[in-house]
């Protein structure tokens, strides 16, 4: 949803960036800099950005930014660090940028977010061909794989 609503609105902006496994990334050596690395040359246009540490990428996304109408997707943020290196505080970004973040509420809460939206689940029916497009490339389950693609989609809600 996050990436349909992503492609629907960035050409509203000025730059746009959707930060993919900010969760995964951000784990591993150097992680928070890179995505800020990533964060910064995606919306600046400028692929020669170097970011030495998380405190220095903070001041270079204030700096940079502060002036620029983004739209920012952080995709599967778990920890509140994650949000103080890539989106700190709303003093950060021009009037008019919008940052979506997908993760749990408690998370957003205690960033004090303005607005969170807590999605519905599908129906089964809704579910079972969201997962079939992605398995198979076609709204139904192929033949002999019916029973457990049920069974996904139960796991997964």
């Amino acid at each position: 949803l996050a990436k349909a609503l992503y492609n629907s609105i960035c050409d509203r902006f000025e730059c746009a960036c959707f930060l993919l496994n900010v969760r995964k990334i951000s784990d591993q050596e150097e992680g928070l800099v890179r995505l800020q690395q990533t964060l910064l040359s995606k919306l600046l246009g400028e692929w020669e950005i170097k970011v030495r540490s998380v405190e220095e990428g903070i001041s270079m996304i204030k700096e940079k930014l502060g002036k620029k109408r983004a739209l920012i997707v952080l995709d599967d943020v778990d920890k509140i660090e994650q949000l103080k290196a890539l989106a700190g505080e709303c003093d950060w970004f021009s009037y008019g940028t919008r940052i979506v973040i997908t993760r749990d509420k408690y998370l957003l809460t205690a960033h004090k977010v303005e607005k969170i939206y807590k999605m519905k689940l599908l129906s089964d029916p809704e579910s079972l061909e969201l997962f079939c497009w992605n398995a198979f490339k076609m709204t139904r389950p192929k033949a002999n794989y019916e029973d457990l693609s049920n069974q996904a989609i139960h796991y997964a809600q």
